[in-house]
């Protein structure tokens, strides 16, 4: 009968309860959806670079190696000896190592210089690769590999040739004509707003480039190719060990080398550090979080509040027809589980939609955690207890308010 008469009392007043759900609704999927993407993003953030065991670079802090070889971020840092990374690159512990140089720049887009192994051994977030869209790994000697918004903001495509600009200044190296051969899927990392070229080439371009003049050898580009070149200099180098109990032991080694001052970092750790650096920003987005979930609660009171007018009629006659006290509550306690319910279910159905278009840019969790099913679990509770408001009041005045004749 209780099912009965709470279908009877929402069909009567069915665009006032749909309009109740839908308010819920997007309170939920405002509430839900920040909890998400900040947890996500956070995650994504401590996984800008997976499985990368050691970044190393010249003496500089842990977050300055990080910022600047890994982010971007930051003044350049002080060049270490390509020598320094053949010596590294064979010492027993190494599985696996990437020479990184950052100088030059494209339309405003640093370039990183480092060759085809970097594609094949960076890895982010849940240990993925970074994928092409279109075009592959370096193959000729001036190739260059276009991050995702790089691309698009450039509208450029496979086989388009572009002039790189010497380090960050205006001058660009017009008798260099590079070839678009790789444009890299959006990873929602750095990697998006950067150039690829190869190491060597780097180094040949600048031949021509003695005490920051550009002095014309008249090389050909096909010359320039062929000729045998190795590196001088470069800004780090990210490495793999065969065995990660190594690492502590590998950074002492590093750290005390004699021939050049350098620091090897913890990518984890040095994360870690700047993660903490960010909490009040965390605190901020978390206060946000609690103040959409205080609002979803009192959009759910409104909601019921809302109704109250149109329920006293309704109650006065079921009184008169002797419903009990305990009827009437049931009554409001009913809808109002039924509102924050299709709320909570109509919320995840359009948060899942939302979802599936951010899972392009972040990798988010389909899934409610522990937390935010104590969430639900407390808005439908406190939905359930506020209900009992109405129901006194409603009970109290249906008779002379519901019933009374109105001129």
């Amino acid at each position: 009968m209780i099912f009965r008469l709470t279908y009877k009392s929402i069909f009567n007043r069915k665009t006032t309860f749909l309009l109740s759900v839908f308010s819920i609704a997007i309170s939920v999927f405002l509430l839900l959806g920040i909890e998400r993407m900040v947890k996500s993003a956070n995650t994504h953030f401590l996984n800008t670079i997976n499985e990368t065991d050691m970044i190393v670079g010249a003496s500089n802090g842990s977050l300055d190696i990080l910022l600047n070889l890994i982010f971007h971020i930051g003044d350049g840092l002080s060049e270490i000896e390509y020598s320094s990374y053949e010596k590294i690159s064979h010492f027993d512990e190494v599985a696996w190592s990437v020479p990184l140089a950052i100088g030059d720049s494209f339309e405003g887009f640093d370039v990183v210089s480092t060759n085809s192994d970097f594609f094949k051994y960076y890895k982010y977030s849940s240990k993925k690769l970074l994928a092409f869209e279109s075009g592959g790994n370096f193959e000729g000697f001036y190739d260059l590999i276009l991050g995702a918004n790089v691309a698009k903001k450039l509208n450029l495509k496979l086989g388009d040739k572009a002039y790189l600009s010497h380090g960050s200044s205006k001058h660009i190296h017009k008798n260099r004509a590079f070839k678009v051969s790789g444009i890299l899927k959006k990873s929602a990392t750095p990697n998006d707003d950067l150039v690829f070229m190869q190491l060597v080439t780097d180094e040949a371009i600048h031949m021509e480039w003695q005490s920051g003049h550009f002095i014309d050898m008249y090389i050909s580009n096909e010359e320039l190719s062929y000729m045998h070149i190795i590196p001088k200099h470069i800004s780090g180098i990210l490495l793999g060990l065969k065995n990660k109990i190594q690492i502590l032991g590998m950074q002492e080694k590093i750290n005390h080398d004699k021939e050049e001052n350098l620091k090897a970092v913890i990518p984890a750790k040095a994360l870690s550090k700047l993660y903490k650096l960010m909490e009040n920003f965390q605190d901020v987005l978390l206060l946000i979080s609690s103040m959409v979930f205080v609002g979803a609660i009192f959009t759910m009171l409104s909601s019921m509040f809302a109704t109250l007018g149109e329920k006293r009629r309704e109650i006065a006659i079921l009184r008169s027809l002797g419903a009990s006290v305990r009827v009437i509550f049931t009554l409001f306690a009913m809808e109002s589980f039924l509102i924050v319910l299709g709320g909570i279910v109509l919320g995840n159905i359009l948060l899942s939609i939302g979802l599936f278009f951010a899972n392009h840019f972040l990798s988010v969790n389909y899934l409610p955690d522990l937390q935010e099913v104590l969430m639900l679990f407390v808005m439908i509770i406190i939905a359930v207890v506020a209900s009992i408001i109405p129901a006194i009041s409603s009970y109290q005045y249906s008779l002379q308010d519901g019933l009374m004749v109105k001129s």
